[in-house]
């Protein structure tokens, strides 16, 4: 953005591991992020043909799977409202098999299979990347802080303090975790990185 001069700090680490495998085929498949995505068909290879149906969270997650040739279903902006949407599509379905395999990471948030129960939904879950905090202390003093995951925030305060600046999220359920810990939070209108910075630039600059 011009004008704006950023920094990028990781503060967690992700693995993939190597034990992954698909033998059967999948009926309802969710992806709630792109790194599950990514370990599913760029790490481990997985054949698209596996999959039958495909609902996912975000549009850089749905941009993902469609460049592995895969036609999403549903896409919501996060995985409450996806929870609700997949609810309301199995109510209707009433002969359909209820059930989902979900494709997510070790530090996912219990909203989507806590509705899928209360829906009498099965939940298979997948396991396929592991997010590991990566704290980071940071020196410097910035006019806005981007969180782009809740684990970016968890981390970020395990050796940071809050402060009053302005805090950018992705999306709500980022910015969820960061109103527990900062006064000044802001979401961006779209799951995306453009729409995060569009927003960093409504606030410091317009």
């Amino acid at each position: 953005m011009e004008g704006i001069a950023m920094d990028e700090i990781s503060m967690i680490d992700i693995s993939y591991g190597c034990d992954f495998k698909i033998e059967e085929n999948i009926i309802n498949a969710v992806f709630t992020s792109a790194n599950s995505v990514r370990s599913v068909f760029e790490k481990h290879q997985i054949a698209t043909s596996f999959f039958d149906v495909v609902f996912c969270v975000g549009s850089k997650t749905k941009q993902l799977l469609e460049s592995f040739g895969i036609k999403v279903a549903l896409m919501a902006n996060n995985a409450l409202e996806l929870a609700e949407l997949l609810a309301a599509r199995f109510a209707q379905n009433t002969e359909g098999i209820k059930e989902i395999s979900w494709f997510c990471g070790n530090l996912r948030n219990n909203d989507l299979p806590q509705i899928m129960a209360e829906n009498g939904v099965l939940v298979t879950e997948y396991l396929v990347y592991q997010t590991k905090l990566n704290p980071v202390v940071v020196e410097e003093t910035y006019d806005a802080i981007l969180f782009f995951s809740p684990s970016g925030i968890e981390s970020f305060i395990k050796k940071n303090k809050p402060n009053s600046r302005p805090v950018v999220c992705i999306g709500s359920t980022t910015a969820t975790k960061a109103i527990e810990f900062f006064d000044n939070v802001y979401i961006s209108d779209k799951t995306t990185v453009e729409s995060v910075l569009d927003k960093v630039n409504e606030i410091l600059v317009e």
